[in-house]
Order: C-alpha cells, then sequence, then structure tokens
C-alpha cells in the first residue's frame, strides 16, 4: 500500500482493465457483495435530502471502499469482511464528511447570496439525475410508491454524484486505504489526482452526462410500477459498479499498478477453488 500521498497516472486501457477487476473482485466474494448491495437497497429505500447528496455518497463510497479493500486483501467471507471493515478509520472519515458538508453549505449560501446575477441557470434545476427525479411532476410519477422514488432516485442520483465529482471518490479511497487521516490532506490529494490523471476524470464526466441523458428519457416513460422497480435494481447495481471502478481508481492512483491489482485478485479468487 503506498506511504505518499503523490498521486499516480494511471495505465493506459483503465476502462477494460478496471471492469476486470471490478468481476473479479465480485467473483472473489459473491456472498460478500451480495449483502453489500443488499445494504445499498435499503440504505437508498429511506428518504434523503437532495441537499445532502454529496455527503451522502461519500458514506456510500466509504461503505463500498471498505468491502472492495477487504476482498482485495483476501477476505472471502461475510464475516472476515466485516471484521476488516472494523478497522477502516471511520473517524477520520466522518471529519471528512462533515467538512465536505459545511464546504457544501458554504458554495450554497454563497449561491444563494448571488442568486440575483444567477436566476437564469438556477432555473435549470435539472443538473443531475436526483433533481430530475425529485422534480417530477407527472401522475404517473406521484403514483409510485414513496419508498420506489427515494430507491429509484437515491441509487441514481449517488452513482452520478460520484461519477461527477472524482475528487471526492479520490478523497474518501485514501482515507479508507489508510494513506492519511486528515481530511484537508485527503482533499489535496484527490484533487491532484485528477489533475494527473485527466483523461480518467473526462470518463466519469461523460459517464455522468450519459447518465444524466438516460435519466431525462426514462423520466417521461417510467409509468408503471415493473419498469420503475427494474430501473431502481439496475440503478442500485450501476451505483456498486461505479464505486468498484472508483476502487480500482484509487489503488492505481495511490497504490499497486493494475497488473499487480489483477494478479493478487485472481489468487483470492481462485483459492478457495484449490482448497
Amino acid at each position: 500500500m503506498a506511504t505518499s500521498l503523490k498521486p499516480q497516472p494511471v495505465e493506459a486501457g483503465w476502462i477494460t482493465r478496471w471492469w476486470r477487476d471490478s468481476l473479479l473482485l465480485l467473483r472473489g466474494a459473491p456472498s460478500a457483495f451480495a449483502m453489500l448491495y443488499l445494504v445499498l437497497l435499503l440504505l437508498n429505500v429511506a428518504w434523503q435530502p437532495l441537499m445532502l447528496s454529496i455527503p451522502i455518497a461519500c458514506g456510500v463510497m466509504a461503505i463500498i471502499f471498505a468491502v472492495a479493500m477487504a476482498v482485495h486483501q483476501g477476505s472471502t467471507q461475510i464475516m472476515d469482511v466485516g471484521r476488516s471493515i472494523r478497522d477502516v478509520p471511520w473517524w477520520p472519515l466522518s471529519r471528512l464528511v462533515v467538512e465536505i458538508t459545511l464546504l457544501v453549505t458554504m458554495l450554497l449560501v454563497l449561491t444563494l447570496l448571488l442568486r440575483h446575477y444567477l436566476g437564469a441557470l438556477l432555473s435549470h434545476d435539472h443538473l443531475s439525475s436526483a433533481a430530475t427525479l425529485h422534480n417530477l411532476r407527472s401522475p404517473e410519477w406521484q403514483n409510485l410508491p414513496e419508498w420506489l422514488r427515494s430507491l429509484m432516485t437515491n441509487g441514481l442520483g449517488t452513482a452520478q454524484t460520484m461519477l461527477s465529482n472524482v475528487f471526492l471518490l479520490l478523497s474518501v479511497g485514501v482515507i479508507v486505504t489508510g494513506i492519511t487521516r486528515r481530511g484537508y490532506l485527503a482533499l489535496l490529494a484527490g484533487f491532484q489526482a485528477v489533475l494527473v490523471n485527466v483523461r480518467v476524470w473526462l470518463g466519469f464526466l461523460l459517464a455522468s452526462l450519459l447518465l444524466q441523458g438516460a435519466i431525462t428519457f426514462l423520466s417521461a416513460r417510467l409509468h408503471t410500477f415493473a419498469a420503475a422497480l427494474l430501473v431502481s435494481i439496475l440503478g442500485v447495481a450501476l451505483l456498486l459498479l461505479v464505486g468498484l471502478y472508483g476502487w480500482c481508481f484509487v489503488r492505481e492512483a495511490f497504490g499497486l499498478p493494475g497488473a499487480q491489482v489483477t494478479k493478487r485478485v485472481v489468487v483470492a479468487v481462485r483459492r478457495p477453488a484449490g482448497a
């Protein structure tokens, strides 16, 4: 594990490599990730204020990263993963989330103070998946159960928040991996990693815009309970996949190179078969 906050450039071919690494992680501990998926379902069923979307996304990132790190280090059983998660520096993570919340609050206050000059921009409030779904007023959407609307909005909204705020994703990962316990250093490292890997950041940003476009397209066509439930289930799966991609980004920017990551995960997957 890296002991320096200096991020490294990601090797070429990261899109396909991280896809393979994510699948290897899932194969290494299917029961642990199935449990994680259920936890994400339960978390997203609850109502979440739109103003707290970024702090909530940071917490979800930390949970996914903690499980991915435990599996990456060889823990394949649910109990082993649970014991590994206890060792994650949750208190520094909590302080980082508080600092991010304060930062977001300051930005919101500044935006409100400048609303007279930004009125034209702020009138277009459908700038995220969560905002798009929160602002739907169609009878079909309003007739869906509240828990289902929350599940869809929170799952897709958090996935897009993670994709469009890569520096936060990396900052959370730096603390989860134990590289630093100081929130401001983690934020600085996250920004530096984005600058070093601009192409990866642009890829995540493009994925965020595509997700927003897909939600805008689907929001006018979710007329039935079954369709909304299917989109919600797939949305939580997408959230988990985005988290695993983020973990791979953290590992290559601050830890082991991609080839070594794949090698270690393959060993973890094959170990039970050879036992």
